[in-house]
């Protein structure tokens, strides 16, 4: 694992740490259907506690699948944040106003999690854009989505069907302080 990879991996402990202390425990509706390593006990009727959890084993290559189909290599950075956590989304405050962060939730999720990102790289592509995966989306009225530009790793914002995209931040690891700092 590259410097920048645990660099990203202790500032995405460091949020998570910091959004429970500061947000309250995290609890989710209790759906036996949909398993992950991330719950914990009972929260009360229906609903359980959750944390993040780091994956283990932690995956080599969790968006190979994505790399092969775009036929474009994922940054170092993308492939640590998503093969990092197993995580449900929560809404945290940002400067760009609420928004929540898109990890997977198990590893049976894996499958969907890529087509959605396959997905919204091939639209991206009808509108002569670069492919950018997402990492979330802004909670709220604006429904943008914020993604990680292949080319340069910079977290840029973007809306659905518009070919805009506003700079964020230089990359993912300075775009997670702007989350900590927020919180």
């Amino acid at each position: 694992m590259t410097e920048s990879a645990i660099g990203l991996l202790e500032a995405l402990s460091s949020l998570f740490t910091r959004a429970e202390v500061t947000l309250g425990p995290f609890t989710v509706e209790d759906d036996p259907a949909w398993p992950s390593p991330s719950l914990q006990g009972q929260a009360g009727p229906g609903r359980r506690y959750w944390q993040p959890v780091r994956q283990q084993p932690r995956p080599e290559a969790p968006l190979a699948g994505l790399e092969a189909a775009l036929e474009l290599a994922i940054p170092d950075s993308l492939e640590a944040f998503y093969g990092s956590f197993f995580s449900d989304p929560i809404t945290l405050p940002s400067p760009w106003g609420p928004l929540s962060l898109t990890l997977p939730w198990s590893v049976e999720e894996w499958p969907r999690l890529l087509e959605n990102q396959l997905g919204h790289c091939l639209q991206q592509q009808r509108f002569k854009l670069e492919p950018a995966p997402f990492i979330a989306v802004l909670e709220g009225e604006e429904d943008g989505i914020i993604s990680l530009r292949l080319h340069d790793g910079a977290v840029v914002l973007e809306w659905p069907g518009q070919r805009t995209r506003e700079t964020l931040a230089p990359n993912l690891e300075a775009f997670i302080g702007h989350l900590l700092d927020a919180l």
